[in-house]
């Protein structure tokens, strides 16, 4: 009974992973690419972990790609990876001794470039931590080579620590500079801050503004991922501590964020002028639907930049991990900006009377006009309510749902999933266009997914660099993706088509950069695709047109370097299975074989222990009943017969009659079987009870006999 309870235990645990997972996760790739070594490489000084170059991919323009590392900035070629420019930057040695002695590692005390814009022809403005101390410089290209000319502060334009999370975005036609990064030495004061950049020191220009210091309901200890600019608004995305959570033990929840700002925000009147009066953010809902309480993966690790939908929208596609424990998980979710717009511009405020009370709607009735958060022509001229209102209540009540459910799990037995980027529209055969993402994990791997009709398939996964470092950036052209770690930069192309070399295994990869080419008997690379001798098929990955015709579909495991044949569905296509659902499916195979078990046992005990006072009576006696009147089966009983029939018994007269023989003794066509029109089982044959009363009558009994129902 024990270990009946037991497997009940885990077929409930299992049942509700099942449900929270959807019943696939860890989708396995179709082909399996190790890139070590291959393709265009770049390595930086860094030979260990204690001298990082720290790379940071800040800017492609043209053919050159703009690389921050640790106290350089490279300029390499797009195309092969080799130095074009390098920009050499160090701090004096009188600074990197002050940062020692504040406590921080020499490797810490460097200068690691963090951010780069390019103000104009011939002038970018680099920024970097300076020995936790953040300078920035203009240089300018002359016919005497890249000269510094300007070096000002760079606080709450850099970071600190080349290891925190920040991100930057510059706005050439106002010249100025968007920044979510801190602004101290410990890393405690966050900031969304705007600053105008002067081409001179002694210009004229806008108010910088910021959010409020330490206020825990505007940022909290956050972790900065991305900036964009998206029509009037600037977008920040970032994970924080939620204040308005906290979990049954008393600790901080992290929440994933998306947070907006008017370009053209001026702050507020005085004293309120260096604030903004536009700053709204909203919680972000990638989750799986578990039943009434779904599992939420809350910490944002990577936004992709917004990729054109249609009809006037564009969707942002995202990967979130579950908090660090023991079963880990990551996931990809897609978001639309246009859902996210409409939140911003018409969701309920979150409200909070005092520290101690619950969070809740605010009342909308109340809520002053203009709507705070709106873009303003003037946002001197806004009435004070509103931007009060605005610094007490920047967070909206309902969080923003992703479009779907996450188009990717990945389990706790896989990488974590670090980095995004997306090819978007790629065209395949049939004129279909489909986006392609490219998703960086912490083991130095490259997944390569397409979304089909909501569903997402994995493509590849591509090995990339050899001591399974994480992946830090992404960068896709038409022909290429660039991909970086902390210290090597690596170039490869976007598709491997040549790697298969059958039309059915190249159509199962359903990637739209490749095709079976008929003619040549090659899986190929094509972007017109005109001509009929192309074979491809996104939806299903099978084409009758192959000449091998539609074969059990092979997908390559993390672990193997063979392919092993899928499970194949009734319908003839294939099926996913998970981890899950095969314990799932062993837990109940043995929960229902203990329960047969058990209750075998329990009959054949019982029998055992009510047939052995009788054995001596029963055996002595010719009769087929025994003392208890149990009917036997004798040698009169058809036992190949396949109608079951009930036994009738009767009391011994002086002329004994095998009362089994006459029952069974029924004409067994008057009971005739059919197959069923549900499956391929078979029907019970249905049993006359008068007419097994009626046989029985008919012979040798008295037609006044009861006749009483007795059951082996």
């Amino acid at each position: 009974m024990r270990r009946i309870l037991t497997l009940l235990l885990l077929f409930n645990v299992v049942r509700s992973s099942e449900a929270i997972t959807g019943g696939v996760v860890n989708l396995r790739p179709k082909q399996i690419i190790n890139s070590v070594g291959i393709g265009d490489r770049f390595g930086g000084i860094g030979t260990s972990s204690d001298e990082s170059d720290h790379f940071k991919l800040l800017a492609a323009d043209g053919d050159s790609l703009l690389v921050g590392a640790r106290n350089a900035v490279y300029n390499l070629s797009l195309s092969t990876l080799s130095v074009n420019h390098k920009i050499d930057w160090k701090p004096p040695a009188e600074h990197i001794e002050e940062c020692i002695m504040k406590g921080k590692s020499k490797t810490d005390c460097q200068n690691y470039i963090r951010v780069l814009a390019r103000k104009s022809a011939g002038v970018s403005l680099v920024c970097g931590t300076h020995a936790f101390s953040p300078k920035c410089r203009e240089y300018t290209v002359t016919e005497f080579g890249i000269r510094n000319t300007r070096q000002f502060d760079g606080q709450g334009i850099s970071p600190y620590d080349p290891k925190h999370n920040s991100s930057a975005l510059y706005v050439p036609g106002t010249n100025q500079l968007f920044v979510a990064t801190v602004t101290d030495f410990v890393g405690n004061d966050a900031l969304i801050y705007r600053k105008t950049i002067d081409e001179t020191p002694s210009s004229k220009s806008a108010a910088n503004i910021r959010t409020q210091s330490y206020d825990a309901r505007v940022l909290n200890a956050p972790n900065f991922v991305a900036t964009f600019a998206y029509k009037e608004h600037v977008y920040f995305w970032f994970r924080e501590i939620a204040s308005e959570a906290i979990d049954n033990n008393e600790e901080p929840q992290i929440y994933a964020r998306v947070a907006r700002v008017c370009k053209n925000d001026k702050g507020g009147a005085r004293p309120a002028n260096e604030r903004w009066t536009s700053y709204l953010k909203a919680r972000l809902n990638c989750s799986l639907p578990s039943g009434s309480s779904p599992f939420y993966f809350n910490e944002l690790k990577a936004v992709s930049d917004p990729i054109d939908a249609g009809n006037n929208n564009h969707v942002v596609y995202t990967v979130f991990s579950t908090p660090d424990s023991d079963v880990r998980m990551s996931a990809v979710c897609k978001f639309s900006m246009k859902k996210i717009r409409e939140e911003f511009d018409n969701g309920t405020f979150k409200h909070q009377n005092n520290a101690q009370s619950m969070w809740m709607a605010f009342n909308r009735n109340e809520v002053p006009k203009p709507r705070p958060g709106s873009c303003s022509p003037d946002s001197t001229k806004l009435p004070e309510n509103t931007v009060s209102f605005i610094l007490h209540h920047p967070l909206l009540h309902r969080p923003i749902p992703s479009v779907a459910a996450p188009l990717l799990v990945e389990g706790a037995d896989r990488a974590d999933l670090t980095q995004i980027t997306v090819l978007p529209r790629v065209r395949a055969v049939g004129g279909h266009n489909y986006d392609i993402l490219f998703i960086g994990t912490s083991d130095g791997k490259v997944l390569k997914v397409v979304e089909v009709d909501g569903n997402a398939t994995v493509i590849q996964s591509a090995t990339v660099f050899q001591r399974g470092v994480p992946i830090v950036n992404l960068l896709t052209t038409k022909e290429s993706v660039v991909i970086v770690s902390a210290d090597e930069i690596a170039s490869l192309p976007v598709h491997n088509c040549a790697q298969q070399t059958s039309c059915s295994k190249c159509v199962q990869l359903q990637d739209p950069h490749c095709a079976w080419d008929s003619s040549i008997a090659r899986c190929v690379h094509g972007g017109s695709w005109t001509g009929d001798q192309f074979i491809q098929n996104m939806v299903f990955g099978q084409s009758e047109q192959c000449p091998e015709g539609i074969i059990v579909r092979e997908v390559f495991d993390d672990n193997e370097s063979e392919a092993q044949p899928e499970a194949v569905s009734r319908s003839g296509y294939p099926k996913e299975h998970s981890t899950i659902t095969v314990v799932l499916v062993a837990a109940v195979a043995s929960l229902i074989s203990l329960i047969i078990g058990a209750f075998i046992g329990i009959r054949v005990n019982r029998w055992a222990a009510t047939s052995e006072p009788h054995r001596s009576a029963s055996s002595t006696s010719g009769s087929d009943y025994d003392s208890f009147g149990r009917a036997r089966l004798t040698r009169h009983d058809s036992l190949t017969t396949a109608t079951k029939v009930d036994h009738g018994f009767v009391p011994q007269s002086k002329q004994s009659v095998d009362a089994t023989s006459l029952v069974m003794s029924i004409n067994a066509t008057h009971h005739p079987m059919s197959m069923s029109q549900h499956g391929s089982g078979i029907n019970t044959p249905s049993r006359d009870k008068n007419a097994i009363v009626t046989s029985i009558n008919q012979n040798t009994l008295p037609r006044d006999y009861k006749v009483k129902k007795v059951y082996l």
